[in-house]
Formats: C-alpha cells, structure tokens, sequence
C-alpha cells in the first residue's frame, strides 16, 4: 500500500467525524460512535492491527473516560441545584446593588463571573447563565452571546478544574512538563486580556477602553497571571482560584467606591430601554448563593494546596493493568502495570461532590430546596450529561484506537511532510478545528493531543511548543463551536441567528490564533 492511501486512510476517521459534527450536525455522541467505528475498521485492516489490540486500546479509552466524568457530573449538578434553588439571580443582585456603572456591571458577568463559572464547570454554563441575565442589565440578546462567549475562553483549557489540560497530559503520554504549563499560561494571559478589551470595544470603542483600562488590567493581571502561577502549583486549580480572586478584588474596588458612580455611553449592543432586574422563581439571601463557591475554594485548597493532606489523600489509587499489543506493520504499545492511575481522592471529582454534599446539606437546613427537590435536580442532570458523557467515551475510544493502531503516527508525519519546518504557524489551527467542531477544548485535546505529540518527534522540537499550540488554538476555537453558540442563543431567546454570533466572533478568534501561531512558530526557531 502506499503512502499517500495510508495517509488517506488514517486521517478518515478523523475527516468523518468532522464532517459528521461541522456539516450534517450529528449529535457530537452519534458523530463520535461513527468515528470509533471507523478507526476501528482502518486499525484491523490498514494498519494492521489484531481483535486483541483494538480491544484493550477501546478499554485505555473507556478507562480514561472515568476521570472526566468523574468531575463533569457533580459540577453540572452542583449547577442545577443553584439554578433550582434561585441563587443566580441573588448572585446578580450583589453586582447592581454595588455599582451604577454600566459598562462595570457588563464586565462582571461577561468576563469575571462568565470566566468563574468555566473554572468550576465549563460545558456551556457559563453562556447559559450570564447570558440571561446581561439582558436584564439591557445588553441586546444576540450580544449578550457574544461577550460571555469572548470574556471566558481564555479559560477554557484549565477550567473545569484543570480538565482540558489534564487531558492534554494523558493524551500526550506525559510530555506537557513546566515549560508547557509555563508557555500556555502566557498565551492564555495574553487571550484573558484580549478578552476583556474586547467586551470594552464592542460596548464603547475607545472612550469605553480609556475609562475602564485601569480595572481591565487589574483584573487580567489577577486572571490571566494568577492562572500562571497557580498552574506551577496545581493546574487543577489554575483557573478556579485566580477567577475567585478577581471576583474578590473587583469587589473590593467597588467597596472602595471605584467604579461605583453612574457612567453609560450609547452603546450598540445596549436597548434602548434597559432590561428589569426580574428574578424567576425562587432567590436566596446572596451569602447563600455564593456559600457553594466558598465551600468549593476551601476544600480544593485544603486537598490540592496543603502538601501533608493532598499526599496522604493521594496513596490511594486505582489504575488499569495493560499487556503489549504490536501491530503487523511493527507499530508497538509496551505493557503497564499501571496504566491511566486515578488518585480519586485527589481528584477534582471528589472535591465537587464533597462540596454537592455539604452546599445540599445546608440549602435543605435553611429552606432554599424543598425536601423533593434531589430528583428533578438529578433528571435535569443526566438529561444534559448522559449525550455528553457518551460523546466523551466514544471520543476518547476513537483517539486511543488512532493512537494505539499507530494511525495517528501516520497522520502527522504527512502533515509535517506537507508544511515541514513552517507546521508551527498551521499547529494553532489545528486546535481550533478540532474546538470548533466538537465545540469543547477537552475534545478537541482529547482528539488531537496525540497528534501533535508526533508531529513534533517527527519535527525534532519539544513537544511541549506543539501542545501549547493545541491548547492555545482550542481554548481560542470554543468560542465558534456550533453547539455552544446554539445553547447560547437559545438561552439568549435569539434562536436562529447562531450565523450572526459566529461571525461576529470569527474576527476575535482568527487574530488571536494567528497571532498564536506566529509566536508558536518563532519558539520553533529558537527550540
């Protein structure tokens, strides 16, 4: 067989569920089931592979599934039980109680509290509940999208707690070491930052930008570079406890009386007549709204930040014990007595349930849910997770199946043969398809990890400038990500104009991951 057909034929699965996602609008769970399937056939037919080795790397990846999972469920949960309890609106309250200034309140939630919210949870939550209520402070529907959506991407690689990155580690073998951490720490400072100028433009142009300068930098000083930081530590983490620390330094600002005073422009993506400050359903005093967000800060700090207790918590493990497989074209996966470990008491999983656990507990004490509120929560829960969840073991079954099958070898070295010293530009790109079409960075690193990881053995440059690229280039494409946009125009009451989100958004995105892909390619000529 040659080597173009082979190409060919490793890289259709990946084509497949593009197609099948970006172009006929599969649901992402039928899309990925499709790509599965077909990895397979291409593993036991072109590359070689046997019964035994597609079945144990379809296992790697259903084992790998568990530790997503195991965070995406108690924080979609922990979501609605806030939603069914009426702490949103509370939350918004403690913003307009606070100050008159239009374009502070605009900030709050398109950017602080849209960005807070990704470090927790991510899957379309953010958009979903600031959306509604920047209508209410007036923004237009359709803008309301587009700012949440821009004001939170620079989170969406160490949000969730730490999901996409930690997938980004597993996906790649282990190679995303300090220098990566480091490296996408910057670049996703640098898309915080835009980010925040960005909503400013959009509200005000330069008079917006001139007036709010002096907190935009703070606060991205306190986001972008407390993500820095606090990756060095615990990625887990990264993105959570920076975004709680900006929400409490604006705060202390306001409290300090800045930005306080009435101050507004004639703003595009302003009504004409502001919005009513409405809240539907029940609400809670605001120290109860925000109580499961301060339980959530102080037990990550305790079982992530305090070494004695995060080390003894993490000797008890489980991991997946896996034999050598060899393909008949010579492609090896060495055996592991430990393959994927799952430090389950260390992980963001138990932190949130633990977290459920307490915030439900005190809710019930105090009234805010009813004593048959646990199963609509639950239904609400697993109507919104259960296609997620099957997206993800069908994703991460088809990658390990490319990776295992050694397909995904073959992927990379005809791309790098195509762009050859020059894939650092394009290696951006990449992470934005693979965000834009499954609408999630945890996916499109789940997909596309591997791939860059042997784009760049095949280029002899680190690896780690490859998966920043990935990350950096995902983290930017899910603000394009059809799914996402859909939920937030539904949310938003604007169903039907999800072209119009996408391209006003489709400038931010492509000048940020441009710019990306010029320094990605300039830190290969110097590696």
């Amino acid at each position: 067989m040659s080597g173009v057909i082979q190409w060919l034929c490793a890289v259709a699965p990946i084509v497949l569920l593009f197609l099948a996602i970006g172009v006929f609008r599969l649901p992402t769970q039928r899309a990925a089931l499709l790509g599965a399937a077909a990895a397979a056939v291409v593993a036991l037919t072109v590359q070689g592979g046997s019964p035994f080795l597609l079945g144990w790397e379809a296992a790697k990846g259903a084992w790998n599934s568990i530790s997503i999972l195991l965070a995406i469920w108690p924080a979609v949960f922990l979501y609605e039980m806030m939603v069914h309890s009426g702490a949103f609106p509370a939350i918004r309250g403690l913003v307009t109680k606070s100050t008159q200034d239009q374009l502070m309140s605009i900030l709050m939630f398109s950017w602080l509290f849209s960005s807070f919210l990704q470090g927790i949870s991510g899957f379309g939550v953010p958009v979903a509940v600031c959306a509604p209520i920047l209508i209410s402070l007036g923004v237009k529907p359709i803008w309301s999208v587009i700012i949440t959506l821009a004001g939170h991407a620079w989170a969406n690689t160490f949000g969730t707690l730490g999901l996409a990155w930690n997938v980004l580690v597993q996906q790649s073998g282990g190679e995303a070491g300090t220098a990566t951490l480091v490296f996408t720490g910057i670049l996703l400072w640098g898309c915080n930052l835009a980010g925040g100028l960005t909503i400013c433009w959009i509200y005000g142009k330069g008079k917006a930008l001139r007036h709010m300068a002096p907190m935009v930098l703070l606060i991205s000083a306190v986001q972008g570079g407390g993500q820095l930081l606090t990756a060095l530590f615990d990625p887990t983490v990264a993105a959570f406890l920076p975004t709680t620390a900006a929400l409490l330094a604006a705060a202390v600002c306001l409290r300090a009386g800045a930005y306080t005073k009435a101050w507004s422009l004639e703003s595009p993506i302003m009504e004409k007549t502001e919005g009513q400050l409405q809240a539907e359903g029940p609400s809670v005093p605001a120290a109860r709204a925000v109580l499961p967000f301060v339980i959530l800060a102080g037990v990550s700090v305790v079982v992530f930040l305090i070494p004695p207790v995060n080390h003894l918590l993490g000797r008890v493990s489980i991991s997946l014990a896996t034999p050598e497989t060899v393909t008949a074209l010579g492609f090896r996966n060495p055996a592991q007595a430990a393959y994927g470990q799952l430090k389950f008491l260390t992980h963001a999983g138990a932190v949130l349930i633990i977290t459920v656990a307490l915030s439900w507990w005190i809710y019930r004490k105090k009234g805010s849910l009813a004593a048959g509120s646990f199963l609509p929560v639950l239904r609400a829960t697993v109507k919104k997770m259960l296609p997620v969840s099957l997206g993800i073991l069908f994703l991460l079954i088809c990658a390990q199946i490319l990776r295992g099958s050694g397909a995904m070898e073959v992927v990379a070295r005809g791309v790098t043969q195509v762009f050859g010293s020059f894939y650092g530009l394009a290696a951006p790109f990449v992470g934005i398809l693979g965000a834009f079409v499954t609408s999630s960075n945890t996916s499109s690193n789940i997909l596309l990890g591997s791939f860059q990881t042997s784009a760049a053995a095949l280029l002899h440059i680190a690896p780690g400038i490859l998966l920043t690229a990935q990350t950096v280039g995902g983290a930017i494409g899910t603000v394009l990500g059809p799914s996402t946009i859909l939920l937030g125009t539904t949310t938003a009451g604007c169903g039907g104009q999800e072209g119009v989100v996408l391209k006003k958004l489709l400038p931010f995105a492509l000048i940020l991951v441009t710019l990306t892909g010029c320094i990605i390619y300039s830190a290969t000529l110097l590696a």
